[in-house]
């Protein structure tokens, strides 16, 4: 298991896009309330599951991220492979994003441990 923080779109770049291994990525934002509840959500399961986890914040809407990948809500969880975005699973307005609904998306994209 591992599990960074990307500060920066060239982090992004050469830490979960130019990555050889595939890598679920957590867009949040510290002010996001739904976020910081489902930030000790994302850490548990990186914490038991094989593979790469990222968290990129996004605090700052002049981020580029923002853009490139139309994050309308966070918290939004993504999973890259090769350098492409291969699933996304977008938080509820409102609501953010549930454990069941998180854990159906890591069954979704990551083989079983």
């Amino acid at each position: 298991m591992t599990e960074f923080e990307v500060a920066t779109p060239e982090a992004f770049d050469r830490d979960v896009l130019k990555a050889e291994e595939p890598t679920v990525v957590m867009f949040w934002a510290g002010w996001c309330p739904f976020c910081r509840r489902f930030k000790p959500v994302f850490d548990a399961y990186a914490a038991k599951r094989d593979g790469r986890f990222a968290i990129v914040r996004v605090d700052d809407e002049d981020n580029p991220l923002w853009e490139k990948y139309h994050v309308d809500v966070v918290p939004s969880i993504a999973f890259f492979q090769a350098g492409k975005l291969v699933a996304r699973k977008d938080g509820h307005l409102g609501r953010g994003l549930s454990e069941p609904e998180f854990a159906g998306f890591l069954e979704q994209v990551l083989p079983a441990a």
